[in-house]
């Protein structure tokens, strides 16, 4: 069984039979041409030789004859030297050829009124080029001509064009072959990669393909497509490494609570502490509650979000009342301009809503939380301690949290989410310097 035909061995194939038809096609064009131009000559020739004013009105007067003598032998005078076959068709259908010329065969159409040439057959059967001359005598003189050597020139020129086609052809298949491997070895070698890529699940090889035409375009979207893969793979490799190590802490101290209750109910023995461990167990479920929220949230592709025209103002207005109602001991102090960004409002309205919960941790009771907004950016500010300078830029990591705010309630990765949200709609999120507090300033495009 034969194996797949290559690209390359099909592009030459293609290129060849192009070529051998293109060559082909002039090939019988030169030909043809030949042939017209040749019998043209012919034809010219036997009309040179016809005698002076044969076939021409007679002056007034004027007595012309022309005879041959058919009983003698060939007369050495120029027009019987020069021309292979001379001959007059008589009124009565007779011949008259002097001796020693192969006469033509006569045709029922040789009477004829006006000079005509055609192809005919003389007695010995050789083919001749025939000129039939109408005479004033009512007689027609027949000229004539063999075709051997015009026929043998055509059936020379005629091997030769096949043998330059064949060979053209040839030529330019193997042109064509040796080019179109040199042309295609980034694409086998684009191939290979891919194939590998493909076979071991490296999304890290390198692809060693470069140039500004198609392949060159190819390996380059290639690369991106692989990088941005391996990105992927790595932050979804990072997010469930990072999610198994900070669920793991919770999972144990949910499980510790779940036994003591167990146990108690078990042994018949009051648990004395009973009424904080169900506290603790509400927290602790409602944590995991928000934690699994979130992780959707980070693992939820940003070709899954809207893209529609949002109204920023309404968004700070829904997150505000959101907020408002889990801290009933803070105050909001909110002012914002119209206007709008084309996004995803439940991506945006959470986002703001992570600054505000944020601001609310880590501010003290009674405290304000200020919010500001124009078009192009909106800013959440606090009254707490604030996010020391060298950790501004941690603090946007997925499960990051200051070394202070450990052991509140949380996942760390409130801002993680912003940030992700804020890069997809193509603006960017930090801390800007404040006397006292953390704020934080999200930059979008106004629409």
């Amino acid at each position: 069984m034969s194996g797949p035909v290559l690209l390359r061995s099909k592009l030459a194939l293609i290129t060849a039979c192009v070529v051998a038809v293109a060559i082909a096609g002039i090939s019988v064009v030169t030909w043809l041409a030949t042939e017209h131009n040749l019998r043209s000559q012919l034809d010219k020739s036997l009309l040179a030789s016809v005698p002076p004013r044969i076939g021409q009105p007679l002056e007034p007067g004027e007595r012309r004859e022309f005879k041959i003598r058919c009983d003698q032998g060939v007369p050495t005078e120029g027009l019987q030297q020069v021309l292979q076959g001379i001959q007059t068709l008589n009124a009565d259908g007779g011949t008259c050829a002097p001796p020693g010329v192969d006469p033509v065969v006569n045709l029922p159409g040789d009477f004829v009124t006006t000079p005509t040439f055609r192809d005919g057959i003389t007695r010995s059967g050789a083919e001749a080029r025939v000129l039939l001359q109408p005479m004033d005598t009512g007689e027609v003189l027949i000229l004539s001509r063999s075709t051997t050597e015009i026929d043998s020139t055509l059936t020379t020129l005629g091997g030769v064009l096949v043998a330059v086609s064949i060979l053209g052809a040839l030529l330019v298949a193997g042109t064509g072959l040796w080019l179109t491997r040199r042309a295609l070895d980034p694409m086998e070698r684009l191939t290979e990669t891919a194939e590998h890529i493909a076979r071991t699940q490296d999304l890290t090889t390198a692809i060693t393909v470069d140039g500004q035409d198609e392949v060159g375009r190819l390996g380059r979207a290639f690369t991106s497509m692989t990088a941005a893969l391996a990105d992927s793979r790595r932050r979804q490799k990072d997010l469930v490494n990072d999610a198994a190590h900070e669920l793991r802490t919770p999972l144990t101290s949910l499980r510790t609570n779940i036994d003591l209750l167990v146990r108690s109910e078990r042994t018949g023995r009051e648990l004395p502490q009973r009424r904080e461990v169900l506290d603790r167990l509400q927290a602790q479920s409602q944590e995991f509650g928000d934690l699994v929220t979130e992780l959707v949230v980070l693992a939820r592709d940003e070709h899954e979000l809207a893209t529609e025209p949002v109204d920023v103002a309404a968004v700070i207005d829904r997150a505000v009342e959101r907020a408002r109602g889990r801290a009933h001991d803070h105050l909001f102090d909110v002012d914002h301009a119209d206007w709008s960004v084309v996004g995803d409002a439940g991506a945006l309205e959470r986002s703001v809503l992570n600054l505000l919960d944020n601001a609310v941790k880590f501010s003290p009771a009674s405290s304000t939380i200020t919010v500001r907004s124009k078009p192009g950016w909106l800013t959440v500010s606090d009254e707490g301690p604030g996010v020391p300078f060298e950790h501004r830029n941690s603090a946007f990591e997925r499960f990051w949290r200051a070394p202070d705010a450990r052991g509140l309630p949380g996942s760390g990765l409130g801002l993680a989410i912003v940030a992700d949200v804020v890069a997809v709609h193509g603006g960017s999120v930090r801390f800007v310097p404040r006397p006292r507090g953390a704020s934080v300033r999200i930059e979008l495009p106004a629409n």
